[in-house]
């Protein structure tokens, strides 16, 4: 993966926006290793450019009426949103569609922008237009419906997050760690879960979700979510 990259501009559009009507929005835009041992949005275009952002809805942001609110008022720039199973893209006119990748996107939003194959878009990722995030932030978008089967209900996204403890790498370790540094026990998003990361999630522990074990269980996914 290139070393020297930036985030294509319609996505740094959308984290100004998100980060004025719902400050301290935990987003990403590299991949872990997963993504970048394949093509994907996260890892840079031939040109340099990112052209995907992971959202987690942890500063207030409802991430199922976030997701309708993208595909009811589509940004020129936006190609697909991936949601809990479910994968809205511009091609098939935003119909909700099964998502059968490894990772159900249940805890965040995948938003892709551009023209071409994933991780190889060529234009159409650089539009400043605003995503009206202000209309989402005011409540002006109608009530979403249910896209597929969403999570609802106390402790039901902890639930079902895989356990994860000192030696384990991938995705959900990212995911960890981006809620730890959310939470404000600061942690490196390498989705290495290391002895900083277990340092780090042990005193999370030892304030919110107890026993201090080091190991992310549902009772620390749930402390972690505000569940």
């Amino acid at each position: 993966m290139s070393e020297s990259w930036r985030e294509a501009k319609s996505l740094q559009t959308l984290e100004d926006e998100l980060q004025k009507y719902y400050p301290g929005t935990t987003t990403w835009e590299i991949g872990d290793k997963d993504h970048q041992d394949s093509w994907s949005d996260h890892n840079p275009n031939g040109a340099g450019v990112v052209c995907a952002k992971d959202i987690l809805g942890n500063a207030g942001l409802n991430l199922q009426a976030f997701v309708y609110h993208l595909i009811t008022n589509p940004h020129p720039n936006l190609r697909y949103v991936i949601f809990n199973r479910k994968i809205y893209q511009r091609k098939n006119g935003w119909k909700a569609e099964d998502y059968n990748g490894k990772n159900a996107h249940a805890t965040h939003v995948h938003v892709s922008v551009g023209n071409g194959p994933d991780g190889r878009s060529t234009t159409g990722y650089d539009t400043t237009t605003t995503w009206k995030i202000s209309d989402l932030a005011d409540g002006k978008p109608s009530k979403p419906p249910t896209p597929g089967k969403p999570d609802t209900g106390k402790g039901k996204l902890g639930d079902k997050m895989p356990t994860v403890k000192r030696g384990s790498k991938g995705t959900t370790v990212s995911r960890l760690q981006g809620l730890l540094t959310a939470n404000g026990y600061k942690t490196s998003i390498d989705g290495i879960f290391g002895p900083q990361t277990e340092r780090v999630l042990r005193s999370f522990q030892s304030r919110h979700a107890k026993p201090v074990d080091g190991i992310a269980g549902p009772i620390t996914w749930n402390a972690l979510l505000g569940l």
